[in-house]
């Protein structure tokens, strides 16, 4: 079982053993949804006085930091040691995905830098040196996880924006859809081009993520051949 270290902010009172703990409320935060995870939503999930937590937490940050700590490290993201780097990049960035689909308002506390664990940066020096086993140089390495951690957090949060209804209960992506097809109408000379953005809103976010990521892999193939003095063959 995953370990969060045990940093009360109050020593506790002798009798008997808590019935919660750091990684219990971490859980309980994962369970009820990061971005809806306050104090009070906590304690009623574990059934505790919600005084009770600051007994093992300073506040609803502290929270949030051994939640994201938590979740990263029960992340299943490490490919096989056979897998090629273009795989291993994939498998990658669709878990860090699945992470932030699977606990609403991480990717946003981790991506404003609210939370930075300690967990995140440990996986992305091992992805960096798992490059580096397959041929990468360092700073090419750095620069490729890097430009694909950044790029699918950004990818998510955007799209994910577009699900929050509207006053009028249409969700954001259904009043955005309609302003492009509007224009659409306005101007039947752009008119293909607005209806192909369009239709890639309408598909959804994760084909287009996976369309920009095999853009950018594909990118990262041709400088890391040129680098290597074009012996590689370039991965497509």
């Amino acid at each position: 079982m995953t370990q969060v270290p045990d940093q009360p902010t109050q020593k506790r009172q002798r009798g008997r053993p808590s019935r919660i703990s750091r990684e219990a409320i971490a859980r309980a935060a994962l369970e009820i949804g990061v971005d809806q995870a306050t104090i009070p939503a906590i304690a009623a999930h574990l059934k505790v006085d919600h005084s009770s937590l600051y007994h093992h937490v300073a506040g609803r940050n502290d929270v949030i930091s051994i939640a994201a700590e938590l979740a990263i490290n029960e992340l299943d993201w490490r490919a096989p040691a056979a897998t090629d780097w273009r795989s291993e990049l994939i498998i990658l960035t669709d878990a860090i995905w699945t992470l932030y689909e699977r606990h609403p308002g991480l990717a946003e506390s981790i991506h404003q830098a609210s939370v930075t664990p300690s967990s995140g940066i440990r996986s992305f020096a091992e992805s960096v040196e798992k490059l580096q086993q397959k041929g990468f140089s360092l700073d090419e390495a750095v620069l490729a996880v890097d430009i694909l951690v950044d790029m699918v957090g950004e990818c998510f949060l955007g799209w994910w924006s577009t699900t929050k209804p509207e006053a009028d209960g249409r969700t954001r992506k259904e009043r955005i859809i309609a302003i492009w097809e509007d224009e659409a109408t306005k101007l039947p000379d752009k008119a293909e081009q607005i209806n192909a953005m369009v239709d890639i809103m309408k598909v959804g976010a994760r084909k287009w993520w996976e369309r920009k990521r095999d853009l950018v892999l594909a990118g990262i193939a041709v400088t890391h051949a040129q680098k290597a003095g074009g012996s590689d063959k370039v991965q497509t």
